[in-house]
């Protein structure tokens, strides 16, 4: 069996299959079953629709598949269904492998690892176990298997600082995640580590007080201090040089452990989001990752970042989450995330806004994919709420956004590669 791979025909990056065949990657994310994740938020019976409590939920993958493929989409992107995986679609899958890690921040929910602490590595083993237990026996054989992302939206630039849309502004330079560390108690491991850094750039406690223009007794003292009397621009220098640190302990310790579960397909990133993540940290990713995943919720792409972090990285980018969102007209007065920053008027403003973005995205020779957030719209009280869907909460098609949708990824394809959307799905068997 042959995996995916990164290439180049005619001066751009693509993907490659097994069989040697150029791809680009038009992808949905989210599509798996909406029934428990937006709990009293719609009025069909899916169980009755798709034909009672026997084969419902296949019957209802089957069609979703159908659909997905008809609106011109050639991939399953970030958290589909299991019920995919052996059948040879091409997909991509989210491992979260920081999930269970203890944390040195907890914005949007999510939090950043502290990638020194042994929990660390147990929750990149457990996320590992979760994913390829049982089903994930047919992910390892499947042959659409594009490759894994190992987190979602990670903040590289910590609790002060900003994600960034289309202007990172400091961000290149931001250290912000270093006061996260360095605001840790004294016990814990990412705090440790930064007081161990600290100790290997300076001889003796005197010389540290000569370079801060400080008066600490001890290194010691460090650990119990979350805001230092120290040079600005000396500790600034520290500080970045520790965040290439952070950066270098969680891709080895990341890309380490994926290989032993997989050590054939597409390592693809962390999923960055905006354009927020520092400079340093790109550094060390790039040689780590085999494309740069950004999710991007903007109008256009921040063209000079993106040319400037391929530039520094030689790798190829994928868009792995975008939208448009119709608000009022949608039903939706209330949004969240993403949602709040490309709220268009109606669905043919959704679909005008969509044909910009991927057009823009394809003319990049060194982008090789978008994927579409999402199947579905989420009216979750507790999550997302906003009309990010291809569908509505009750199983409806947005037709005149998802017919324009068809028409422009059948146009792109066909640019770019020659055509090809979805391959026939291919029912998976376990070996005798």
């Amino acid at each position: 069996m042959g995996y995916f791979r990164i290439g180049q025909k005619d001066g751009r990056y693509l993907f490659f299959d097994g069989d040697n065949r150029p791809f680009y990657s038009l992808g949905v994310n989210c599509v798996w079953n909406p029934i428990l994740d937006t709990p009293g938020t719609r009025s069909v019976d899916l169980v009755r629709k798709y034909g009672g409590t026997d084969r419902w939920h296949a019957r209802w993958a089957e069609e979703k598949l159908r659909q997905t493929a008809s609106w011109g989409f050639n991939t399953l992107g970030a958290w589909h269904e299991k019920h995919y995986w052996g059948n040879g679609i091409p997909k991509t899958v989210e491992i979260r492998c920081s999930r269970y890690a203890k944390k040195v921040n907890h914005e949007w929910g999510v939090g950043f690892p502290d990638v020194f602490d042994p929990s660390f590595a147990a929750s990149i083993h457990k996320a590992m176990l979760e994913c390829f237990y049982e089903k994930g026996e047919a992910l390892l054989k499947d042959e659409g298997l594009i490759g894994y992302y190992t987190d979602n939206e990670l903040h590289w630039w910590g609790t002060g600082g900003k994600w960034g849309s289309n202007d990172p502004g400091e961000g290149y330079n931001d250290t912000h995640l270093v006061d996260d560390y360095i605001d840790l108690p004294a016990d814990a491991p990412g705090k440790q580590a930064w007081v161990a850094f600290v100790r290997q750039r300076y001889d003796t406690i005197e010389e540290l007080n000569r370079a801060w223009d400080a008066e600490y007794a001890h290194f010691d003292d460090l650990l119990y201090i979350g805001v230092y009397r120290a040079d600005r621009d000396v500790l600034e220098e520290l500080k970045r040089a520790f965040l290439g640190e952070i950066a270098q302990t969680y891709f080895e310790t990341t890309t380490k452990i994926l290989r032993m579960y997989d050590p054939n397909r597409l390592h693809l990133g962390c999923r960055m989001v905006g354009t927020g993540t520092p400079k340093i940290v790109l550094e060390v990713m790039k040689r780590y990752v085999d494309v740069i995943s950004v999710n991007f919720y903007s109008f256009d792409l921040p063209l000079k970042w993106m040319a400037d972090v391929h530039r520094l990285t030689n790798k190829p980018f994928m868009v792995t989450e975008f939208s448009f969102c119709a608000g009022r007209s949608a039903g939706f007065l209330y949004n969240t995330n993403g949602a709040r920053k490309v709220i268009v008027k109606d669905q043919k403003r959704r679909a005008e806004a969509y044909k910009n973005f991927v057009e823009l995205a394809a003319g990049l020779p060194y982008v090789v994919g978008t994927h579409w957030f999402a199947l579905y719209d989420y009216s979750n009280r507790s999550g997302l709420i906003g009309n990010y869907g291809l569908l509505n909460a009750d199983d409806e098609t947005y037709e005149e956004f998802a017919a324009e949708v068809a028409v422009t990824n059948g146009r792109l394809l066909e640019r770019i590669i020659g055509g090809g959307g979805m391959p026939e799905p291919r029912e998976w068997e376990k070996d005798d």
